[in-house]
Order: C-alpha cells, then structure tokens, then sequence
C-alpha cells in the first residue's frame, strides 16, 4: 500500500455522490521521474447529470494527460523530451481548455439546460506540483517546516472572489448567499486568465485536494490543525468528520498527497527488485526460489515443443 497518498469520497446527506476523483501516475520518459496526477471534480446539474459530467470529465482529462505528456512528445520523435515546470504548466492549462470545450459539447449533445463540473487538478513532479483549477474545489498545501496552510488555488465562486479582494472575511464567506454561485466551471462560457500555479514541495508536506463539501464548510486553521496529524487516513476522517459538523451535507470527496524524502524512478524500483530478488537468491526454501526452480523445467519443455514441430 502507497502510504503517501490517501483518496476517499463520501455521499453525506445527498442522495446521490455528484463528485469524482483521479488519482494516477504518468511516466513521459522512460526512467525517469513520473508525473504523478491528483484531481478532484465536482458534478453540476443536479442529481440526475451530476454525477455523469464529473466522471467523464476527468476520464477526458486523463486521457488528454496521457497524449500531451506520453504520446504526443515520443510519437516518431528518437530524442528524449525532458520533463520541466513549465511544460506542465502548460499541459495543464491546455487540457482544461480541451476539457471545457469537450464538456459544453456533451451538455449541449444531452440536451441538458445547464449543467458541469468544478475541477481541481494537481500535476506533480519531483520536488514541486503544478496546480489549476476551475470553480470551488480547491488545493492547499500544508508546509511541515512551519506548520503552515496556504490555499493554492482560487475559489471561483462569488463569495470566494469577494474574498479574494478583500472585500469580505472568510467567516463572512461561509456564509455568504454567493457560496454557491460559480463564475467559472469546466462547462462554462469562458475560462478565467489564471495561470496553473507552481508550488515547490519539501518533504513531508502535505497537499489536499477537495470538493467544497469539505472546504466549504472549514476555516483555514480548522483544516491546518487537522493536517498536522501524522497518519492519512485519519486526517481523512477528521476532515469529513468536522466539515460535517459545521454544516456541510454535500458530497465531500477528498485528495491527500505526502511529499515523500525522495522521488521514485522506475529505475530505482527495477534496482530495489533486482536486489531483493538477489538477495532472496541465497535463501533457502522461499518463494522466489521454487517459483525460480519451475523456470528450468518449463524451458526445457518448450524447447522440446519446438523441436518435435521443426521435425
């Protein structure tokens, strides 16, 4: 079990679970460091559609992932394309637009009056994660050095933007009647300018990612007192727990990532089995070495195979 990362949704007092969540990883160059993928989506359009325009949004976002990050820079192309900061930035915001256009075009084909989906993605890569997103579901970073929260995307409802500028405080803005009021969605008729934001990760930080059903109903130190506890799961179920009792009875769907000591290559995890296997070789009576015995054998008796048909 990866116990960096812990996904989990709850339907609440909702009679349907509108939200969707993605959690993956793409390797652009071979052996080197993955782009692990985070995203959170927020269905719109009532209990009928909600849930349907979450889930295939993100099945396009991850598909679009794949060919911008994967296919598209290795088809016919024998050099390496490294991975950088600003290439992801710069998939990310394209694959939002992808996404939005390919959303409005679903809603239009069903016939759907109105209707889309919040989304927040967060793209990592070694030391730092590139972030974006559309509508209320939000991505914070918890700094372990410090103890400290920042909210690293914007919130694009109305009360989210009047705090933004100053306007009103964020116990003002739980309250508000424009909490629930989006200017932006994947769905809608235009995107906002921001950009995808860079945040570098030390380790040990923590990232969460989550619907409004769980940030909606928080204040930042609620949720920072709760992401200094050490294990996932229960951070996890603290923060439904307390959202819950604040009053949300939304769906609440959440992503918490923790910046491991190093990155991962799929080479060192090719050189970590290579040991293991070679360490395991020298004991006696284990699994690896009478699954190992069956590999002479079954040589042997394909070799005969092939030459009876040869004869």
């Amino acid at each position: 079990m990866n116990r960096n990362y812990l996904a989990c949704t709850d339907i609440n007092q909702r009679p349907k679970n509108e939200d969707s969540f993605l959690v993956c990883q793409l390797l652009p160059v071979l052996g080197r460091e993955p782009v692990t993928i985070l995203a959170v989506a927020d269905g719109m359009g009532g209990y009928t559609h909600g849930a349907d325009i979450s889930r295939e949004a993100l099945r396009q976002i991850g598909a679009a992932l794949f060919e911008e990050l994967c296919v598209s820079p290795a088809l016919n192309n024998s050099a390496t394309t490294e991975t950088n900061f600003g290439i992801l930035s710069r998939v990310l915001s394209d694959v939002l637009e992808q996404s939005n256009a390919y959303v409005r075009q679903m809603v239009k084909n069903n016939r759907w009056r109105k209707a889309g989906t919040t989304i927040v993605i967060g793209a990592i890569w070694k030391n730092g994660v590139v972030a974006a997103n559309l509508g209320d579901s939000l991505l914070f970073h918890y700094r372990q050095q410090d103890q400290s929260l920042s909210q690293v995307t914007p919130d694009h409802s109305v009360a989210g933007s009047l705090l933004r500028y100053g306007l009103i405080s964020p116990e003002m803005a739980a309250v508000h009647s424009g909490r629930h009021q989006l200017e932006f969605y994947l769905g809608c008729d235009r995107l906002p300018p921001d950009k995808p934001v860079r945040v570098s990760l030390a380790p040990g930080d923590l990232l969460l990612l989550c619907s409004d059903g769980i940030s909606g109903s928080l204040l930042p130190g609620e949720i920072a007192s709760i992401l200094g506890a050490c294990d996932l799961e229960a951070i996890g179920k603290k923060l439904i727990k307390l959202s819950c009792s604040n009053g949300a009875t939304d769906n609440q769907t959440l992503i918490l990532w923790r910046q491991p000591e190093t990155a991962t290559t799929i080479d060192d995890l090719i050189q970590k089995d290579t040991a293991l296997q070679e360490d395991n070789s020298l004991e006696e009576d284990t699994a690896i070495q009478e699954s190992g015995s069956l590999i002479k054998p079954i040589a042997k008796t394909i070799k005969e195979q092939i030459a009876k048909i040869l004869r």
